[in-house]
């Protein structure tokens, strides 16, 4: 996965609109690494909620696996940047 491609999937994922920062591209990264986290931090402090029905949980857990996997790509990528 090219860093654009993550970029544009974790920002549609998270719901931030296109930012017109200079910043490099492995400080984008590495904060848009931290949102992931707190958001899968939130999430699953709303998962331990018992007042949730089984399909709004099955729903959290999904997209906990799919900020999971793109903080795993985005840890990868970040790895191969900082390794050049």
């Amino acid at each position: 996965m090219k860093i654009k491609e993550f970029f544009k999937s974790t920002k549609k994922t998270l719901g931030i609109k296109q930012s017109k920062e200079d910043n490099s591209k492995i400080e984008r990264l590495e904060k848009l690494l931290l949102k992931l986290e707190n958001s899968k931090k939130e999430l699953k402090k709303e998962l331990k909620n018992s007042d949730l029905k089984d399909e709004k949980k099955i729903e959290i857990e999904d997209e906990i696996a799919i900020y999971k996997f793109q903080i795993k790509k985005g840890q990868e990528i970040l790895e191969r940047k900082n390794n050049k």
